[in-house]
């Protein structure tokens, strides 16, 4: 099946952003001349082995990050980090180059992305922070109902550590600390501006991790009289393709976000309000049709009849969609008797909630969609023209509750962790991909060995309502403070009605060797 859509990346918007970040260290710095300048790094090597025949490959991959960290004064300092990518997710890439910060579908390899570039001024009771930034909020294991700020990178979503799927942002971070203010310790305001949007990463559909919930079939079959008496049966031909469009880079389009923190009675606590793009995926799904041989007989001068109805092209469009949203919450951790207990909750507001094609394109909502139009529909047709057929918003928009409560507790160097996540959307009265109440249960167990040189991993997720499950196990062996070696399992099981549930084809064996410098 033909898949289309491909983007490169472009030079001028990531570059902007970075220069941005410099000109505003160099406006904040002064001109002392013992400025101390720290450089970093790492290289990693990155190999995912199938285990399952029919699941989708995954290149071997090389990462190179480059980051250099600098001191002007006691006040000033500066910050920048790149990553360089080979191999991994795409497929048949259509070059190198610098991803584009607005665009969500991109198969550059290699690529080189700008992960921070900041300037920030560090005051007794005051900090200030300019550039491209990653936020990290909320007190969960994996699933954050609160990190809301940053969007995410989709196109390998569960090896990589939950920093490396974050995009950075430009934003503009003013925080300020106070004094013990009546029963709250250690209280602080935070606020942050981000100017203009930035796209979330999503894969292709020839690649590993784009989700089949997403996807069509490469035929359709429409039985015969299914749509009217006396249509013949009709086979569609059917394509996905993916197109970019970006939000507008204008500051209409931003966001903004407000964090109080504090401390009370030995709990750490904070409540943020967040205004401004959705940054979870959501797309528009759009379809058109048109017979090809109804075409052909136009060009031989031939009329078409109602027989050129029986085999048809379909064309379906995965395009991101953009939208505002509101979102208010908080979290919560506190020790008891040894442990810690931690919580979040978030009440979104108009968020974007997934359906599946299936449902678009099953035939029930193709009758429902087709027969009061038919007459114009079928005249289209046989005029050799691409008619555009509504099958309804693959995302639609609803208020979201979302939760979560969980314990760890240190046994004698083992580190068990319980939660419990659970979303419930409101007011839904559609078969989503999500259910009306989600539920997640979330166990992980660690431990170190051999003088923190190995330290193992166990962590596993249970949806209750779908019956999806994920497992990974992983070791990670540190030859020396620099140089270490990881090896894992991924397990996914589940239906592929849900968001987890249906990668169940993409278990896979993983190794990963870095060195850092």
């Amino acid at each position: 099946m033909p898949r289309r859509g491909r983007r490169c990346g472009s030079r001028t918007p990531a570059v902007a952003l970075l220069a941005l970040s410099v000109a505003a260290g160099a406006a904040l710095a002064d001109d002392e001349p013992y400025g101390r300048w720290t450089p970093g790094g790492y290289v990693e090597a990155y190999i995912v082995g199938k285990t399952e025949h029919d699941s989708p490959n995954q290149r071997p991959s090389g990462i190179i990050d480059l980051n250099l960290g600098g001191a002007f004064g006691r006040a000033v300092r500066l910050f920048a980090d790149a990553t360089s990518t080979f191999g991994g997710t795409p497929v048949d890439p259509s070059g190198g180059g610098v991803i584009d910060p607005r665009f969500a579908f991109q198969n550059l390899s290699p690529q080189v992305e700008f992960q921070e570039a900041y300037a920030e001024l560090l005051l007794d009771r005051f900090e200030l922070r300019l550039g491209l930034q990653k936020f990290a909020w909320g007190r969960l294991d994996t699933f954050n109902p609160t990190d809301i700020l940053n969007p995410r990178r989709f196109t390998d979503p569960f090896v990589r550590r939950e920093s490396d799927l974050k995009v950075g942002i430009p934003a503009l971070r003013a925080a300020y600390f106070l004094d013990t203010f009546g029963f709250i310790e250690n209280p602080s305001v935070t606020a942050v501006w981000v100017p203009v949007p930035v796209s979330f990463r999503f894969p292709l559909p020839e690649e590993r991790w784009f989700p089949p919930a997403a996807n069509v079939p490469e035929e359709l079959v429409i039985p015969p009289g299914f749509l009217a008496p006396g249509l013949p049966g009709t086979t569609v031909t059917t394509a996905l393709v993916t197109q970019n469009a970006p939000a507008a880079w204008r500051l209409d389009n931003g966001a903004g976000a407000l964090r109080v923190s504090g401390t009370t009675a030995s709990a750490d606590w904070s409540l943020l309000y967040y205004g401004g793009p959705e940054t979870a995926p959501a797309f528009d799904f759009t379809t058109s049709v048109f017979s090809p041989s109804a075409r052909a007989k136009i060009d031989m001068g031939v009329m078409p009849d109602i027989g050129d109805l029986a085999d048809l092209s379909a064309t379906a469009v995965l395009t991101p969609r953009f939208g505002r949203i509101q979102l208010v919450g908080g979290d919560v951790s506190f020790p008891f008797h040894g442990f810690t207990v931690r919580g979040e909750l978030a009440f979104g507001f108009d968020r974007f909630v997934p359906r599946s094609t299936a449902d678009l394109i099953g035939l029930d909502n193709i009758g429902a969609v087709v027969r009061p139009n038919l007459q114009q529909i079928v005249a289209g047709l046989l005029a050799g023209e691409t008619v555009p057929i509504d099958l309804g918003q693959l995302f639609v928009r609803r208020d979201v509750i979302e939760w979560g409560a969980g314990v760890d507790y240190a046994i004698d160097g083992w580190v068990p962790v319980l939660q419990i996540n659970q979303s419930a959307v409101l007011d839904n009265d559609l078969n989503l991909l999500v259910p009306d109440v989600d539920t997640r249960l979330l166990a992980a167990l660690r431990r170190s060995f051999f003088d923190d040189r190995l330290a193992g991993e166990l962590v596993g997720v249970q949806g209750l309502e779908r019956s999806y499950t994920t497992l990974q196990l992983r070791a990670t062996y540190s030859f020396t403070d620099h140089f270490w070696v990881r090896a894992g399992y991924l397990f996914i099981a589940g239906t592929r009605n849900s968001v987890i549930g249906e990668y169940n084809r993409n278990d896979e064996v993983f190794v990963q060797a870095r060195y850092s410098f």
